[in-house]
């Protein structure tokens, strides 16, 4: 990943080198910063000249050509100017976008265990620390390190000039410099407050924003608007600390820029009065001293908000060390699959100090059979179906597709080959007709069959835009649930798949949309493997097998008491639950 690459070296440069295209970019800077600075000496110099000697002797044509000369100066330096911008943009938006990518793959490329330790707030605080690096790298940092030894020329020019004026510009920088490294050490103690406070808040928001109907059905909205107010105090006062010692090179700059033309002035302007040093000196010098200024200014907020890509560094860190689902070079799972589902000696639990949810369970599932597991909800029927997936992986035991153990494969691609149907389905962003298709146009043909055959024709020719109809972050509440789940459902079968999961899909259903749902089962019966978690007899009573999670295990309901657990697997066997 880019992400790893760009984070291998501690160094804050070295990584930056995997970027692509970084060599090429990083010589544009440099040589538009070369033309750029050696322009700007194109002001002093012509100042200098039309005060020492063109005024003097009336030298018009001399003028209007020097002027000429300084105005095409100006212009291309403004050209390059927008040419640099244009390529630290490039540069910004390479960095976003590969880093970028890079951190949301390894956010979904990590076990689901490993993300539910952290709030969804604090993941996107990492992504959002791309941002910060993003200007940092492809912004200041750049024009920091090009311009500022440019500073010590112009410097270097005014001592040629003139040997006494050069102190001034040397004592005012240097009291600038101080004034930061004073100050420094609070910017960065407020910045990593306020780092702390808005992850508090932002997984606030996001779980006031998800459980909106419970608060509303609990009337809690005045205790949670009560708890919010005080977050969001905090901060305000954070944020204005931190807004407050991030303007301070702006806000001091422009009064050191003012000491730094009264000073040369100050002193120079004794030598002029008494002839040993010209009007044009002075002011070249003037001219120099500001420009000399502007890389320190620069430098001296650059390193004030040097906190900020320190703490984004450090999250994006974070984000990169969180380990894969997969190693790599897992092979990726074979695309044939027959159906066959077995569990072997199967333990699980999410934490190590919680207890099991399912040990030592053994039991199989021949190809092509049609399965029921009822049980209330608290049983582990959801965590059996994650495990036959391989979003969650035993703590022991294996987990096998035919003769293939899921810890030994790379599961990510399963679909056309295993589905899940979730007691609530969930619509993403785009038409319904994406969604089905999941937002593959060369599903498009096979998405709009999957629908007529669950009923969703008549449904959506209701509606305005028909199957184009666009779906939003509100949809999955203001749209009617059985026609949500139908939607679902219509997706898992765009690619029929070889075995399926149904988690209680049907509880949001009528009775129409059921008896259509149950006409289809009857139809796959036999043609994929089915494991049905339900309670509803009507489709218990299709199933060739019936088992009941009861208890902490696995019952036959055809059996009077409970069968242990079996080593061999070589046959269908019941599993204990605990």
């Amino acid at each position: 990943m880019a992400i790893d690459n760009f984070l291998k070296d501690s160094s804050w440069f070295q990584g930056l080198r995997t970027l692509p295209h970084f060599g090429e970019s990083i010589r544009d800077l440099l040589s538009s910063s070369l033309a750029i600075n050696i322009l700007s000496l194109a002001l002093p110099i012509t100042l200098m000249q039309v005060y020492d000697r063109i005024l003097g002797f009336g030298a018009t044509t001399t003028l209007v050509w020097l002027v000429f000369g300084c105005c095409s100066a100006i212009l291309l330096e403004t050209v390059l100017r927008l040419a640099r911008s244009h390529v630290s943009g490039w540069m910004a938006a390479r960095f976003d976008h590969l880093v970028g990518v890079s951190a949301v793959e390894r956010v979904l490329s990590t076990p689901l265990q490993v993300f539910e330790k952290d709030g969804v707030g604090v993941h996107l605080e990492r992504i959002y620390a791309i941002n910060t690096l993003r200007g940092f790298y492809a912004g200041q940092i750049f024009q920091v390190m090009l311009d500022l030894p440019f500073s010590f020329i112009f410097i270097a020019t005014i001592w040629f000039l003139n040997a006494k004026l050069v102190l001034v510009p040397i004592v005012v920088i240097t009291v600038f410099l101080s004034i930061f490294a004073t100050f420094k050490w609070q910017f960065e103690k407020n910045r990593i407050e306020q780092g702390q406070i808005n992850d508090r808040r932002y997984n606030f928001i996001i779980e006031l924003l998800s459980g909106i109907h419970l608060v509303k059905s609990l009337s809690l909205e005045e205790q949670m608007l009560r708890r919010y107010d005080r977050l969001q105090a905090s901060a305000a006062q954070s944020n204005m600390k931190v807004t407050t010692w991030s303007e301070l090179p702006t806000n001091i700059g422009g009064l050191f820029s003012q000491f730094m033309m009264f000073g040369i002035i100050a002193v120079g302007g004794p030598a002029v009065m008494d002839g040993s040093m010209t009007l044009g000196t002075l002011t070249a010098c003037t001219l120099l001293g500001g420009r000399a200024l502007q890389p320190i200014q620069s430098a001296g907020g650059f390193w004030m908000r040097f906190a900020n890509a320190k703490m984004a560094r450090k999250q994006l860190q974070e984000l990169a060390e969180l380990p894969l689902e997969f190693e790599p070079g897992t092979p990726a799972f074979p695309k044939e699959l027959e159906g066959q589902v077995k569990l072997d000696n199967v333990s699980f639990r999410y934490a190590q100090e919680t207890p099991y949810l399912l040990q030592d369970v053994s039991i199989s599932f021949a190809a092509n059979s049609m399965v029921g597991i009822s049980g209330s909800s608290a049983v582990g029927t959801t965590t059996l179906a994650y495990l036959l997936m391989g979003i969650l992986k035993p703590e022991s035991g294996g987990v096998y597709l035919d003769d293939y153990n899921l810890a030994h494969w790379n599961t990510s691609d399963l679909h056309g080959r295993i589905e899940y149907l979730p007691q609530n389905g969930v619509l993403f962003s785009g038409s319904i007709i994406d969604n089905i298709a999941m937002f593959n146009p060369i599903n498009r043909a096979a998405a709009l069959d999957a629908a007529a055959l669950f009923g969703l024709d008549e449904l959506v020719a209701n509606l305005a835009q028909g199957y184009e109809t666009m779906v939003t972050s509100q949809s999955n509440d203001t749209m009617p649930t059985g026609l949500i789940q139908k939607i679902a459902i219509a997706r898992a079968f765009v690619i029929r798949p070889r075995i399926l999961l149904f988690d209680k899909s049907n509880i949001a259903m009528d009775r129409e949309s059921e008896d259509v749902f149950l006409d289809f089962f009857k139809r796959m019966k036999g043609r994929s493997t089915i494991i049905l978690i339900s309670n509803q007899p009507n489709l218990l009573s299709l199933c060739d097998e019936q088992y009941l999670m009861e208890g902490g295990s696995i019952i036959d309901p055809d059996d009077s008491k409970l069968m242990q657990v079996s080593g061999d697997t070589s046959h269908r066997t019941k599993g204990v639950f605990s």
